[in-house]
């Protein structure tokens, strides 16, 4: 198998749910961090050495974001183990950028924008003042024009089943996409 499976949504609250409803399809890889009280299931202690090894290795590295003095990172083995076990492998917290490390590692992932039309259908996705989903709307509206390309599909909805929905659907219409190196 030429395709590795990856998916990327776009949103923390969707993801969770496909994770917890599909545990069959959808589950999280494994990431390292250097934070030692935010050992859990899906996440190991890893020291700043091995962080600091790991990111001189070409294309080990999917995903490292700094959170406060903490680093979080998620590698190519990681994801590779997820798709093994025949999973679609969910990337939390990930952003747009980590497409590109995907595809510079090959693997071609599912990206999925959830994009909301107006504020009053973010307020009703997720909890947060207007203020806040004017300025996810404008966070949303500029992704989509600087990184259209790297979407595999864009959805939205009136209500978070209707989005649930559609994320699944696109998922389902990607998932046999066999993606070969154009040379």
């Amino acid at each position: 198998e030429v395709f590795i499976k990856g998916l990327l949504v776009v949103t923390h609250k969707f993801s969770k749910r496909l994770v917890k409803e599909q545990p069959g399809m959808f589950t999280y890889c494994l990431r390292f961090t250097t934070n030692q009280a935010a050992e859990g299931e899906f996440l190991r202690h890893s020291t700043k050495e091995e962080v600091m090894a790991r990111c001189g290795e070409e294309g080990s590295l999917i995903d490292c974001q700094r959170k406060k003095n903490e680093f979080y990172y998620v590698t190519r083995e990681e994801v590779q183990k997820v798709s093994d076990s025949g999973k679609h492998c969910v990337l939390e917290d990930a952003n747009i950028y980590t497409v590109d490390q995907l595809q510079k590692s090959g693997i071609h992932p599912i990206v999925i924008l959830v994009k909301c039309k107006s504020s009053h259908e973010i307020r009703s996705v997720r909890n947060c003042t207007s203020e806040q989903a004017v300025r996810t709307i404008s966070k949303s509206n500029k992704l989509e024009n600087e990184h259209l390309h790297k979407f595999t599909a864009i959805v939205s909805g009136n209500k978070c089943e209707d989005i649930f929905r559609s994320i699944l659907s696109a998922i389902s219409s990607h998932r046999e996409s066999l993606w070969l190196p154009i040379s």
